[in-house]
């Protein structure tokens, strides 16, 4: 009897002693998760709203009379329209992404001829409706093209894009997305460049085809120096803000900002007015 009592005593210690340990061990975050679903097709296997319940999702794309092209698209979560699209476009792309604190979020992109982006960007649903939160596209400064790599790791989304720059012709660019305040917003308004396809080969430098004025920063409208026309120029980030858009440079032992350029001030040309073998394709 006492061996019984013993053994049984010793068995309630483990399990208690076992409660103990799960419960002090950390928490592991789910990792973040993306999926590509396709339009005209409902989806059960998601939550788009954020209450962690898989919604019924499904993309309908609006007929054109002319061949191969949409007149845009309605989406209907849990048969309910939240969102119209009304850009017409050739194709489009969609997203799910699911962050590691389960918020949900929608990459939306429709492309026509070219690949240009007509809307590119991430969506959030919000009181019914599903909203652009993030906008992948900024025409002022160049005409964007393809589909966004996305890459995710917990709460932060890092999204490069590609673009015919107005400045510096085809390029890739990356901003990174942190979710806080109940969204993702972007974490600075300092950007990167990941591949400038028209900088030289050998030296990835680029030759000013004039003068240009060198700022000290972005904001502050304080001249530093000029480079002048046929010196090298690398290229080396960027800054957006609202409608303004400026690219950090290095001329030979300076470094300095450069206002880029804009959609109207690139008509007429063929090519970037700001450095020379800088030509616009697509």
């Amino acid at each position: 009897m006492k061996k019984g009592r013993a053994k049984k005593l010793l068995g309630i210690c483990i399990f208690l002693m076992g409660l103990m340990i799960f419960s002090v061990l950390p928490v592991q975050a789910a990792a973040p998760r993306m999926y590509t679903i396709q339009p005209g097709k409902t989806w059960t296997r998601y939550d788009i709203t954020g209450d962690g319940k898989k919604d019924r999702i499904k993309v309908v794309r609006k007929k054109s009379q002319y061949d191969g092209c949409w007149n845009g698209a309605d989406i209907y979560v849990n048969n309910t329209k939240a969102c119209a699209i009304n850009k017409a476009f050739m194709d489009m792309s969609i997203r799910i992404i699911t962050l590691s604190n389960g918020k949900p979020f929608l990459c939306l992109r429709g492309g026509t001829d070219n690949d240009i982006s007509v809307f590119h960007g991430l969506y959030q649903y919000r009181n019914g409706k599903i909203v652009q939160v993030v906008n992948f596209i900024n025409e002022t400064y160049g005409r964007p093209v393809n589909e966004a790599k996305i890459y995710l790791s917990g709460n932060t989304v890092r999204v490069r894009t590609e673009a015919m720059s107005y400045s510096l012709g085809y390029c890739t660019t990356e901003f990174t997305y942190k979710y806080q305040k109940g969204t993702l917003l972007r974490t600075s308004n300092y950007g990167k460049y990941i591949k400038l396809n028209a900088a030289n080969k050998r030296t990835g430098l680029f030759a000013a085809a004039k003068n240009i004025q060198a700022y000290t920063t972005p904001t502050s409208g304080s001249k530093a120096f000029v480079i002048r026309k046929n010196t090298g120029v690398k290229i080396l980030n960027f800054w957006i803000a609202g409608n303004k858009m400026y690219i950090r440079v290095k001329n030979g032992s300076k470094t300095g900002w450069i206002k880029a350029v804009t959609f109207k001030e690139s008509q007429g040309h063929a090519g970037s007015p700001q450095f020379s073998r800088v030509m616009y394709t697509g």
